[in-house]
């Protein structure tokens, strides 16, 4: 039967994870950036506007970029309207007017239904012509690069593996690619992370490379599942679930490849916590031939398993005695 890991230390414990108060570490790297506090660094948006506005998601960017717009107008607004009769055509008492006017002059339009007749107008109208332009640039260099950047369409599987087949442990992470086009020269890398206590007493988190049996692949057109040979030359051998969970580890996936499409590099990445591992089983096979010679994927059995066939074996077993 299945197993999951073993439960956290409780809180009294000693181990420099729960000192830290570090109970989901094991979701940093999957979280990403926004679940890490960092005291003393203040992050102004102004100082990198460029980054954070490639990075924000596109709902925060439409509407960001949306209320930038509005504002900017209503700004202009107010200044053609407190200058009384400087544009020609506009209800003097009409705000929607000189609105309109700026967002004409913002978007260098210029209908010509209104026009700029005092020295006051015709200077707003030139700043506000040149700042339009500037906008205008800006925003389509943006659009393009969030448009235009690469990124890879690839699946991990939810559960990481950790299975024994032919007097051997392995960890297996089943990685598929989603799109029609494949990724070339792909490089997939595993990595234990964890935070462990130095000789002199500082707490910090490593990183232990886990070699792979083929971590080059120099096709993926469907889908892959790299494997890490648990024997006494890996980082996890002799290691028992109540370490494993004690030291907050997770296993870090990345995966680094060209798209044929584009050229452009590809990169994407996941981690699994100890609590997203699956003991003595398998991933069932997705790809099958048909009588016509067509091969067939089938994408919604990706995260299935079943057990193997040959005897389980307790997952503290596996992970602290391993056969020679």
């Amino acid at each position: 039967m299945a197993q999951n890991a073993a439960p956290p230390h409780p809180p009294d414990s000693p181990d420099p994870a729960s000192r830290l108060g570090a109970s989901h570490a094991h979701r940093l790297e999957d979280r990403g950036h926004d679940a890490i506090i960092r005291v003393g660094q203040v992050d102004r948006i102004w100082s990198d506007f460029y980054h954070h506005a490639l990075t924000a998601p596109w709902r925060t960017f439409f509407y960001g970029s949306l209320i930038l717009y509005v504002g900017v107008n209503l700004i202009f607004a107010l200044l053609y309207m407190a200058d009384g009769r400087g544009i020609s055509g506009a209800h003097p008492d009409s705000f929607a007017d000189y609105f309109f006017f700026s967002v004409q002059t913002l978007s260098t339009v210029g209908y010509g239904g209104m026009t700029p007749i005092s020295r006051t107008a015709n200077l707003l109208a030139t700043v506000e012509v040149l700042g339009g332009m500037m906008i205008n640039a800006l925003a389509t260099g943006l659009i393009f690069a969030r448009f235009s950047r690469p990124r890879a369409r690839v699946m991990f599987s939810h559960k990481a593996l950790i299975l024994a087949e032919g007097n051997q442990f392995h960890l297996d992470i089943r990685i598929a690619n989603c799109r029609r086009s494949p990724i070339l020269s792909v490089d997939v890398e595993f990595a234990l992370a964890r935070l462990i206590r130095t000789p002199g007493g500082r707490v910090v988190r490593q990183f232990d490379p886990l070699p792979l049996q083929q971590a080059h692949i120099p096709v993926l057109r469907f889908a892959c599942t790299p494997s890490h040979v648990i024997n006494e030359h890996s980082p996890l051998y002799g290691l028992t679930e109540h370490d494993l969970s004690a030291e907050e580890a997770e296993i870090i996936v990345s995966l680094t490849g060209t798209d044929e499409a584009s050229g452009q590099s590809v990169f994407a990445r996941s981690a699994y916590g100890f609590d997203r591992m699956l003991y003595n089983h398998r991933f069932v096979d997705i790809i099958n031939a048909g009588p016509d010679g067509r091969i067939t994927v089938d994408y919604s059995r990706f995260d299935q398993t079943e057990p193997p066939s040959d005897e389980h074996v307790r997952p503290t077993e596996a992970m602290v005695d391993l056969p020679d």
